[in-house]
């Protein structure tokens, strides 16, 4: 099916594209949020018209509750440690009888089309088959990954989804977005470079950022399947979600072996009841002495793991829902805003003593954020602002090349006046 671009207008196209972001939210990392960004010649939505007190409501919630989202999707995985295929299909399965509990009554009403309801399964089941790749490769990786370093490397998003967008639906990205994304993927470089080059984590490192690559041909997929049709959000989720949760189960078997250590297969039924046990308190899994070499991982369920998991789930919903209301009634541009922000805060959280594995910044983590934050800035926001005051220059210049203009013409006014005055005095 060949692709067609829409030639509806930025904010409409900013509505239709509100699914992506919400089937982000789904996911470990919510790595489809760093999509968010206008291409060229698309502008964020005005923020003229908008209450300034509304406005600044949905940035404070979008950055607090984006960063609960951050933050308890690293700290659910500590108690959970051995059962990160759990937690994948519990995270994936939550978002199936959401959906539907408003997708059911709203079809009954007819609030859902029913040629929305006809469409065919193909397309749900390919978003589906990809998001569950992605989704499983996100929650390994934040299963052994340090939270700052999740954090960073899910910005890898940005530059991964210009190159396989611009090839594959020639989307347009301006010279700012281009020069933000290279500065991304250098402070990337910096962070993994002592990873790299000191053994560690690097393998899930490189894991996390090939997530984006599922991830990205995903929303592309859609664009190309789906094009301009209209879709219910709720619903497009909750189709992708079922069929997400049904690859997830095929994928729980080879992603076992992936395990640290290992799940055999033959052992995966019940490493998966003992994740069900550990979500509701009840721990499975004890060490030997002689087991105590770095490779067992004890249970420590009660009561971080069900308070940690849910408290994520509720963070995730409602994640999930902000991002929605944010592009429907408030701005584009605040939602960039607190996503960007969301980047340092996020990886100066988990420094704080109270929080769990906290951990202190390496200077090369330092840089590397710096930069990626700076990378981000141009990406989302120097082409508007060049824009903007260009703009103002424009209307400033054009403003000072009337005022000669006015000036003759009241020199005139005034010549033609007096002139009348002494015809009138002589007569």
């Amino acid at each position: 099916m060949s692709y067609r671009r829409s030639s509806r207008s930025s904010a409409d196209r900013g509505e239709r594209n509100v699914s992506f972001d919400q089937r982000a939210a789904r996911h470990s990392t919510g790595v489809k949020e760093e999509f968010l960004a206008p291409e060229e010649g698309e502008k964020a939505q005005e923020l003229s018209g908008k209450d300034p007190k509304m406005l600044a409501i949905y940035f404070g919630l979008m950055v607090f509750i984006g960063l609960g989202n951050k933050i308890f999707n690293k700290l659910m995985t500590i108690p959970m440690h051995n059962y990160p295929n759990f937690l994948n299909l519990l995270t994936t399965s939550m978002y199936v009888p959401v959906c539907f509990a408003y997708v059911i009554p709203m079809a009954r009403i007819g609030k859902i089309p029913q040629e929305q309801l006809d469409l065919p399964y193909k397309p749900f089941a390919v978003m589906g088959g990809l998001d569950a790749i992605a989704g499983i490769m996100q929650v390994f990786a934040a299963t052994y990954l340090p939270g700052p370093i999740i954090i960073l490397m899910s910005q890898s998003a940005i530059p991964i989804s210009m190159v396989i967008s611009r090839y594959l639906i020639n989307a347009r990205y301006d010279k700012y977005q281009y020069a933000g994304a290279t500065i991304v993927a250098v402070g990337i470089v910096v962070v993994l470079a002592p990873t790299i080059t000191g053994g560690g984590s690097a393998l899930w490192a490189i894991v996390m950022m090939l997530s984006c690559v599922p991830m990205t041909l995903s929303s592309v997929y859609k664009e190309i399947s789906l094009g301009a049709t209209e879709l219910d959000p709720m619903y497009l989720n909750g189709m992708i979600s079922v069929f997400q949760f049904l690859f997830s189960l095929l994928l729980c078997v080879p992603s076992s072996l992936a395990s640290d250590p290992p799940v055999p297969i033959p052992d995966l039924p019940q490493n998966l009841m003992n994740g069900l046990k550990c979500y509701v308190g009840i721990s499975s899994k004890t060490c030997q002495d002689d087991e105590d070499d770095g490779d067992c991982s004890e249970d420590n369920c009660m009561p971080n793991a069900p308070m940690f998991v849910t408290i994520y789930l509720v963070f995730n919903q409602l994640y999930n829902l902000l991002i929605i209301l944010i592009l429907k009634y408030g701005s584009a541009n605040i939602l960039w805003l607190a996503m960007t922000l969301m980047v340092p805060l996020g990886n100066v959280a988990f420094t704080l003593p109270f929080v769990p594995e906290h951990s202190g910044l390496r200077p090369t983590d330092i840089v590397g954020l710096v930069v990626i934050c700076a990378g981000l800035g141009v990406y989302r926001f120097l082409s508007d602002y060049i824009k903007s005051r260009e703009t103002a220059r424009d209307r400033a210049d054009s403003a000072s090349a009337k005022e000669p203009l006015l000036d003759l013409v009241n020199d005139v006014d005034r010549v033609i006046s007096v002139t009348g005055e002494d015809e009138e005095s002589r007569r």
